[in-house]
């Protein structure tokens, strides 16, 4: 593990997580440290140039690829947690780049669909998303991607399992 080493005025400087590669309990642990790491490079670049967070762009984006679904549903596939689902959809809907409507055939549950205006901005932030996304995997070959996705599907699938 590495050291934490104090900078000059006291304060302590950020550790770079290097586990040794015979210690995979810290696997998980990078994975956590890459997912919000992926987080702050979207937020830095993305959020901050078209207003959108990363829970809304996981809701628009799912919504590009099923024309209406539920919040409940994009929170399963996205293992996001409801209430940030839900802030997402609020915020949405109210920035007028969603609609949500009742389903009839569940009167409880409401089906979400992006209007003209998020479809425009969705269009804006794809090239933007899609060239960050490429700056991040950049770090890798493409056949390490390609296992590392491999490896990654089966660790979710798992942990969805262990979930259940």
């Amino acid at each position: 593990m590495n050291e934490i080493k104090p900078r000059s005025n006291g304060a302590r400087s950020e550790a770079r997580a290097t586990p040794p590669a015979d210690a995979p309990d810290n696997l998980l642990a990078l994975i956590h440290v890459l997912s919000l790491q992926i987080g702050r490079a979207f937020h830095a670049r993305i959020a901050a140039e078209f207003d959108v967070t990363i829970a809304e762009w996981r809701v628009l984006l799912s919504l590009s690829q099923q024309a209406s679904t539920t919040a409940n549903e994009i929170a399963d596939i996205w293992a996001m947690e409801k209430m940030a689902v839900s802030r997402a959809v609020r915020r949405l809907e109210r920035m007028n780049r969603i609609t949500r409507s009742v389903k009839p055939e569940d009167r409880r549950s409401f089906a979400l669909a992006m209007t003209e205006n998020g479809k425009r901005v969705f269009e804006r932030v794809v090239p933007a998303a899609n060239a960050r996304y490429r700056e991040i995997t950049s770090a890798a070959t493409r056949d390490e991607l390609a296992v590392l996705s491999r490896v990654l599907t089966k660790l979710v699938d798992q942990a969805r399992d262990l979930a259940d």
